[in-house]
């Protein structure tokens, strides 16, 4: 078992289970997570030095984490739409068709999301928390079965969608 997995499936569980009621951490940390990767992606192109890239991107994770952070609803857009890629990204498509469906099927939930916040944000989470779980599970028991894991992904996603539903709406 190695770190990376033991973190992707707690924050899956957490994300499945409690992705409403937590989505405005859930929305900064994606803020800081974008941020950051926008850093150390694009900054080499311009700063040779690689501390100093780190340490701009550290910058630009901040940033962006509190604006998603205040900027509530595009933190909602941006939080949905990911979770939505996320999802159709463990769908087992490949290459471009799971682009081009992640992305549509992404900007469609962030705007629906914006529009209906609540219940998107449930099944938005729920569902990529579940595929997340059962993909880092299968990996961590060596079994690579696309067929289970898409059916032990939607049984994790309803019943973290039945939980969360059920808790009293507190934001």
């Amino acid at each position: 078992m190695n770190v990376t997995n033991i973190m992707a499936l707690i924050i899956a569980i957490i994300t499945c289970f409690f992705g409403y009621k937590l989505n405005k951490v859930l929305i900064a940390i994606l803020g800081l997570i974008l941020g950051f990767l926008l850093g150390i992606t694009y900054l080499p192109n311009i700063i040779d030095n690689q501390t100093i890239v780190y340490i701009i991107s550290a910058i630009i994770a901040i940033i962006s984490g509190l604006i998603s952070y205040k900027l509530y609803l595009v933190g909602i857009f941006f939080l949905c739409a990911v979770a939505t890629y996320i999802l159709c990204e463990n769908i087992g498509l490949t290459g471009n068709m799971q682009t081009i469906i992640g992305l549509t099927a992404g900007i469609i939930a962030g705007i629906l999301g914006v529009k209906f916040t609540r219940p998107l944000m449930i099944i938005s989470t729920s569902l990529s928390g579940g595929s997340v779980m059962a993909k880092t599970l299968f990996s961590l028991l060596n079994f690579p079965n696309n067929i289970l894991i898409f059916i032990i992904s939607l049984i994790f996603a309803i019943l973290g969608m039945t939980y969360q539903f059920n808790q009293k709406d507190q934001n």
